[in-house]
């Protein structure tokens, strides 16, 4: 089994502080219509994260909300240590991504939902396989959904294995730390799949970077509903991503490219 391949057992994380000679992290929010749950996440990881990483920022990237989530957020940028970049137009949460990463200064991105599905003292999960990893992402053990978005996400993933031949489990994760010269390489490639994660993983590994899957604890959703995955729309979500599926396994072929037997050798941290 190859490190790419590799899933570490669940363990209780050490509270940092983390690695200096790692490199900093860039926290990084992609937001959209969360202006009921969106202070205390905020809250609870700079909490937890602030004072324990020494060369960390927030990027807030608000993607065209349609209810309060702006008027919270700029209420929060008085008083919080975070960069916040608002857009007047809704962009898709792929884009939302791509851009959100772009303000990024840091070696390393921290890219979470903003919908505290996830603990912040999960990072800890994470973080120490900075080390050895150029993406690590933190899978939900167990998934707290409802049971048609943990059976759309099961099929998806197992359609991404069949097609691409890649052995994660769940490559649609809402919680991923990620060396930043990696994103910038990839992301600009980025535009076949609406969600930014799921294409991410599977060119990352295509390009022979170092994955790793670390299970982390996943939450129902405290307040409000889903803003991407309404059961109405669920027909067009499935047709889109297998359409997506569908090109970038055209576009992988036209290009010859093919999955590395091994990843990419160790890189200096």
């Amino acid at each position: 089994m190859t490190r790419s391949e590799k899933r570490v057992p669940s363990t209780a994380p050490v509270r940092g502080p983390a690695d200096p000679a790692l490199g900093g992290i860039s926290l990084v929010f992609p937001v959209y219509n969360e202006s009921f749950i969106i202070e205390q996440t905020l809250r609870n990881y700079i909490s937890e994260l602030g004072d324990r990483i020494a060369d960390f920022e927030v990027i807030v990237a608000e993607d065209g909300s349609t209810d309060d989530t702006k008027v919270v957020l700029e209420r929060l940028a008085q008083e919080l240590p975070i960069s916040l970049y608002c857009s007047d137009e809704r962009k898709g949460y792929q884009q939302a991504v791509i851009d959100a990463i772009s303000h990024a200064t840091k070696p390393w991105i921290f890219i979470v939902d903003s919908d505290y599905q996830f603990a912040a003292i999960d990072f800890w999960r994470l973080e120490p396989h900075r080390r050895t990893h150029d993406v690590i992402l933190g899978i939900k053990s167990p998934r707290k959904d409802p049971m048609y978005r943990v059976a759309l996400s099961w099929g998806y993933n197992v359609l991404m294995r069949h097609f691409f031949k890649v052995p994660y489990e769940d490559m649609d994760t809402g919680f991923r730390l990620i060396r930043k010269s990696v994103a910038d390489e990839l992301s600009p490639e980025i535009r076949h799949m609406s969600f930014f994660t799921a294409e991410f993983v599977i060119r990352a590994h295509y390009a022979g970077y170092r994955i790793l899957q670390v299970p982390v604890r996943h939450y129902a959703r405290k307040i409000g509903s889903t803003t991407i995955f309404f059961v109405s729309k669920l027909f067009l979500i499935c047709f889109q991503q297998f359409a997506g599926l569908l090109r970038m396994k055209k576009e992988l072929k036209d290009r010859g490219i093919e999955a590395p037997a091994q990843p990419r050798s160790e890189a200096a941290d």
